[in-house]
């Protein structure tokens, strides 16, 4: 077989129209934390103190349970066990320690979301999300996760808006 350059050119241009297309937009928008109830309240605890928690959640629900850091969790846990944790718990008292001592991280984690699901963004944008509205970046993340169905965001009964 022989290939012409513009024969190829084209070939990658289909390519990426492609990649292009598949490319989508955030499901819910950054301030439409009234889109879903259940996320909101569990982002305005306490006055959004429960927030800061988020982005460290969503990151080990994207990931599948591991921690940002790269260590197994079951080395993690001779630091938890004794605490009655899970190796999930380990792995999240990580990415949580991770948060406090690195704040930017949540960019990358948004980033990470943003990489794995072709949503279309970019680091500036991500950047001034974050910096403007912290909490809104972080419930529309969590909101976004769920919408896919992967999250395993874990809802107190009393606050869970599903009918049994």
């Amino acid at each position: 077989l022989r290939f012409s350059a513009e024969g190829e050119r084209e070939g990658q241009e289909a390519r990426i129209g492609r990649c292009l297309r598949k490319m989508s937009g955030w499901s819910t928008g950054l301030l439409a934390f009234w889109d879903d109830f259940e996320t909101m309240l569990n982002g305005t605890v306490l006055c959004g103190a429960m927030v800061v928690l988020m982005p460290a959640r969503t990151n080990l629900d994207l990931v599948g349970g591991a921690a940002t850091c790269g260590i197994p969790s079951v080395k993690l846990m001779p630091c938890v066990e004794h605490l009655g944790c899970s190796e999930q718990d380990a792995a999240y008292c990580a990415n949580l320690s991770i948060c406090i001592m690195f704040p930017p991280i949540a960019i990358f984690w948004r980033k990470q979301m943003r990489d794995m699901y072709s949503i279309k963004g970019s680091i500036p944008g991500d950047i001034v999300s974050c910096f403007m509205c912290f909490p809104c970046m972080a419930m529309q993340e969590a909101r976004e996760l769920k919408m896919r169905e992967t999250g395993r965001m874990l809802v107190p009964s009393q606050l869970n808006m599903n009918s049994r």
